[in-house]
């Protein structure tokens, strides 16, 4: 079975959320690790709320609206001009060391690359141009077009109805166990990306392979094919 394309999740996946803790850090928050995985968690359980509730509003909003959150549950003092740079830094962001590598050793054997992002069109755009990938890439899907949130199933067929293609016929990358489910639930070939080694979800279906890091993404996807 050839492998039609293979599509990203992009925070987390490509892109570095603790690299966020640097600007935290900058803005004299304490514990900046923990500051940002409560902002990130919080962001996270606000678009899945937004879902639920079909109250559609994009991530950077919501990405806005959780860290207003995390400052008051954690009494962090920060200005309207700190919180709104804190905002943009999501823009900013690195990539990991094993991203580009991957992604050129992929578009080297011919398979078209996207990313699949709760991320607006805008700063998914801008994020990848940061990190120096965006080239490697042939689109980048946003849940704009839907107006709703990963792992909603019709979030997961913009990248079947862009390769013109079955569910089976992409490869599905994402370091969250979450997404990980909800994209082998819609029926992609799913590849976890576990660098932190997160234990791995209880409900099934399963990912149908776990990687260490991409640098082992481009043996399954050949394998795949």
């Amino acid at each position: 079975m050839a492998v039609k394309a293979v599509v990203f999740d992009l925070y987390g996946t490509i892109l570095t959320i603790e690299s966020m803790a640097v600007h935290v850090d900058a803005a004299g928050v304490p514990d900046p690790p923990a500051f940002v995985a409560d902002w990130r968690r919080k962001q996270l359980e606000y678009a899945f709320l937004s879902s639920l509730a079909q109250r559609y509003r994009d991530f950077d909003e919501l990405t806005a609206l959780a860290l207003e959150h995390t400052c008051a549950e954690r009494a962090v003092p920060l200005d309207v001009q700190q919180r709104s740079a804190l905002v943009d830094a999501w823009r900013t962001m690195p990539a990991y060391g094993d991203v580009a590598p991957a992604l050129r050793a992929l578009a080297a054997c011919g398979v078209p690359l996207a990313v699949l992002t709760n991320g607006t069109p805008i700063s998914a755009d801008a994020a990848l141009e940061h990190a120096g990938v965006r080239a490697l890439l042939a689109d980048v899907l946003s849940v704009d077009a839907v107006q709703a949130y990963k792992p909603d199933p019709r979030v997961y067929a913009l990248a079947t109805e862009r390769f013109g293609c079955a569910p089976n016929d992409v490869v599905f990358v994402s370091s969250n166990g979450w997404d990980a489910w909800g994209a082998a639930r819609f029926g992609f070939r799913v590849a976890w990306c576990n660098r932190h080694r997160n234990a791995p979800e209880t409900m099934q279906p399963l990912p149908e392979t776990t990687l260490a890091g991409l640098h082992e993404l481009e043996d399954f996807v050949v394998r795949s094919a």
